[in-house]
């Protein structure tokens, strides 16, 4: 979930994600959903989080395979674009129907944004406070405040 304040409005077409290791994984089923919440704090319950109306199946695939060389980004291309207003707290929700858990690099957050279960099709989640790595791309009307450009100040 972003969580700092963004301004303008942006079409996300594709994420990328990047990689623990140089195993590759055939993820089965994935889906992708967005949406957006104006919850500063997530619900165990996934939906309860989205902003009625506002959750969308962005992505639908059978089989997806996932890694590569360790510390490199792969990109998921959205099949439907994801229309964000840059104010709303982002949600961004995966599934994968026979693995666990994707192979990436992840953040320490300090404070619960990040829900996880090892049951697909699972209505809640326990909290976490790590979360992956994760590029947004798409096409952007951003001020130059936002959360990526907050971030390279302090790399």
């Amino acid at each position: 979930m972003l969580d700092e304040e963004m301004s303008g409005d942006m079409t996300i077409l594709a994420i990328s994600m990047k990689n623990f290791c140089s195993a590759q994984y055939a993820q089965q089923h994935v889906t992708i959903w967005m949406g957006q919440s104006e919850q500063d704090v997530l619900s165990c319950t996934f939906d309860e989080n989205y902003t009625p109306g506002s959750k969308i199946l962005v992505f639908d695939q059978d089989s997806v395979v996932t890694g590569g060389n360790a510390d490199e980004w792969f990109t998921l291309l959205l099949d439907t674009p994801f229309e964000y207003d840059g104010q709303s707290n982002l949600i961004i929700d995966m599934e994968s129907l026979y693995c666990s858990t994707i192979y990436v690099w992840g953040w320490e957050t300090g404070s619960n944004r990040n829900l996880y279960t090892y049951l697909p099709g699972s209505l809640t989640g326990g909290p976490d406070t790590e979360i992956p790595h994760l590029q947004i791309h798409g096409s952007l009307d951003l001020q130059c405040t936002t959360f990526g450009r907050i971030k390279t100040f302090f790399q």
